[in-house]
């Protein structure tokens, strides 16, 4: 089982750095920053891609959840990690 800050890693460096490119290097992510609109800025196809890989890797569906709480749950990195983490732990 993996804890919060595993996640985050595999978020920011397997995801956003290697497989979306957004960023070079981790020094340029703000575990704080909006994904969305500000911040790391991702497009409508990196979202989709950033949710997909984590679907895979947690055996997570984000459509069984509400949309108002996935819009919740992804306005930062650390509250993403947090949600994964929490959801992970349910199951």
């Amino acid at each position: 089982m993996q804890n919060v800050e595993q996640i985050l890693s595999f978020i920011k460096e397997d995801v956003i750095i290697g497989d979306l490119e957004v960023v070079d290097c981790l020094s340029e992510i703000d575990d704080n920053d909006q994904l969305i609109d500000g911040g790391l800025g991702l497009d409508s196809i990196e979202t989709l891609e950033l949710v997909a890989s984590i679907e895979k890797k947690y055996s997570l569906k984000f459509k069984d959840y509400p949309g108002d709480v996935i819009k919740e749950k992804m306005l930062s990195l650390n509250a993403l990690s947090t949600f994964i983490f929490e959801e992970v732990q349910k199951h």
